[in-house]
């Protein structure tokens, strides 16, 4: 059974596709009710098992009804993926919007620490779980602008090798914790990158708009199958590791394993 958060669309909605074709049942959540319901509603049309549950996932609340949701509807907790994420501001850190700054941060870090802290008791009590932090190349690369992306994603990295350290620490090796940075992938925040006006700003998106004209951009399918290698049985020795499209030998290893 999985979680997935930022389900409604993109790598989220790909991965709970996936998920739910090898058998996983599947709680979306996103704040976008619309999509998370049409996205289950795909999924059940399929003959799989799938729920739509709204959440903001700065919310604490909204989080602990996510799980109670999938514990009500189907027992256990095996999967978490912490795919839900924003980018903005995109700004010069002296002109950034102090709230839009730390909304970012509680999104894309705080947010997936409320996820991970409130479905561990279940896996641990279970001796089962893989959790999957959805990261970017951003946490190790200097983007003039993205000081609240790059920061949130460096520190989702950074939770990610600690919560594994404490789960192996406490011996509990059935519950593991790796990152994704899936690269670059033709969704909704790439467009949104791609809209930002840079005329009167020393900021550079140039690469994203030369990706995106080239046919760079990858497609949302080919990073579900990499989440769902990471939390199938090819990767049940692996924990605290960042994942990285960009390693080629990996991507080897999992066409092979897939295949």
């Amino acid at each position: 059974m999985a979680i997935i958060t930022g389900g409604g669309r993109g790598i989220g909605a790909a991965a709970g596709n996936l998920l739910a074709a090898a058998g996983a049942s599947v709680v979306l959540t996103a704040r976008s009710v619309d999509q998370i319901e049409a996205a289950a509603g795909r999924i059940r049309a399929a003959g799989a098992q799938a729920i739509a549950v709204p959440c903001d996932v700065t919310n604490p609340e909204q989080i602990e009804e996510v799980v109670e949701a999938a514990l009500s509807q189907f027992d256990r907790v095996d999967i978490l993926v912490n795919n839900a994420g924003i980018i903005w501001p995109v700004d010069q850190l002296y002109e950034a919007d102090p709230e839009e700054w730390a909304y970012n941060i509680h999104c894309n870090l705080v947010g997936p620490f409320q996820m991970a802290r409130n479905v561990l008791p279940v896996m641990i009590d279970q001796g089962y779980g893989r959790i999957i932090n959805v990261t970017s190349g951003a946490a190790d690369n200097v983007l003039p602008g993205w000081s609240a992306y790059c920061a949130a994603k460096a520190g989702l990295n950074m939770l990610t090798r600690c919560l594994a350290a404490e789960l192996q620490a406490d011996g509990v090796p059935g519950v593991t914790v790796n990152a994704l940075a899936p690269g670059m992938v033709d969704t909704e925040m790439q467009a949104d990158v791609r809209s930002i006006d840079t005329h009167d700003s020393s900021l550079d998106f140039s690469r994203f708009h030369e990706a995106h004209r080239q046919g760079a951009l990858l497609s949302a399918d080919s990073a579900a199958r990499l989440i769902y290698w990471l939390v199938g049985p090819w990767s049940r020795e692996r924990s605290g590791q960042i994942f990285s499209r960009s390693d080629a030998r990996w991507l080897r290893q999992v066409e092979q394993d897939l295949a």
